[in-house]
């Protein structure tokens, strides 16, 4: 019986394989976990148990359906909408062409706060993303303030919002639905999180952050992420799954009590204040 085994990252898989009609000898000998390919009849077996005093139990491919495993996402940020804010370690300046950014967000206030805003920016002429009031967010492509209007916002609730952007077309989406039209696309400049000024600091929670740079998510997409038929309490989803994702801060899943760490980039978030991990996710 032939042996191999298929290395990536930091695990192995090991797989047997042989001319072994129904795994007779493989059962004898497997040790649970173990994989055989039987070349005779062409089925996968895997060992539920350990062989020992008696044979180890097998189920082959054809007896089961695999399923992925659910996705965990334990944390979320939270801010008092006082002074508490997280930066980028690196400014984004002038994110052109195809980008899109997506998150979870739960209100404790929809007056004015910003969700994020390029670094050093005081007032509303250099806003990036901003919740201007409970049916209004501003969102800021090139030299231009654009107002979405959208549906009335509430305080405790979780909704996933959504920018896409091509150059032409800027699109915002809440909760996987196009919101307020299409404006006019321009650069993004992209740097300090959730504060423009000591005046518009977010206000709630964050979770499960990404930013697409040179990706334009299409509506289908943000319906996939958003997640919203998805069981309460596992609506976020992995995102590493979806093409030209550059920057990903999940938010406690895997960060310290200072750092959000960038899963599939290298920009990690730093927190400021008193800005904490609290297990409550959309």
């Amino acid at each position: 019986m032939a042996y191999n085994k298929l290395h990536k990252k930091d695990f192995t898989i090991a797989v047997k394989h042989g001319s072994d009609s129904g795994a007779v000898k493989f059962k004898k000998e497997a040790t649970k976990g173990e994989l055989f390919f039987d070349t005779f009849d062409k089925k996968l077996y895997i060992a539920s148990t350990d062989a020992g005093s008696t044979d180890a139990i097998l189920y082959n491919t054809d007896a089961f359906t695999l399923t992925p495993a659910p996705f965990s996402n334990n944390y979320s940020l939270e801010l008092d909408g006082a002074d508490d804010y997280a930066t980028l370690g690196t400014t984004y300046s002038a994110l052109s062409g195809n980008k899109s950014i997506s998150g979870w967000f739960y209100f404790d206030s929809v007056s004015t706060r910003s969700i994020f805003a390029p670094v050093g920016a005081g007032s509303f002429s250099a806003q990036g993303w901003f919740i201007l009031n409970a049916s209004s967010i501003r969102f800021r492509a090139g030299s231009t303030l654009h107002t979405f209007t959208v549906p009335s916002l509430s305080t405790g609730t979780w909704y996933h919002l959504a920018v896409t952007g091509d150059g032409t077309d800027l699109k915002l989406y809440i909760n996987g639905t196009q919101q307020g039209g299409d404006k006019a696309d321009g650069d993004w400049s992209i740097g300090e999180f959730f504060r423009t000024s000591t005046y518009y600091y977010f206000d709630g929670k964050v979770d499960e952050i990404g930013l697409w740079t040179g990706t334009t998510l299409t509506s289908s997409e943000v319906q996939s992420i958003a997640n919203i038929s998805g069981a309460s309490g596992n609506k976020a989803i992995d995102l590493s799954t979806y093409t030209g994702l550059t920057h990903w801060w999940r938010f406690g899943d895997g960060g310290d009590t200072t750092t959000v760490s960038d899963k599939v980039g290298t920009n990690d978030m730093s927190l400021a204040q008193t800005a904490n991990f609290i297990g409550d996710t959309p």
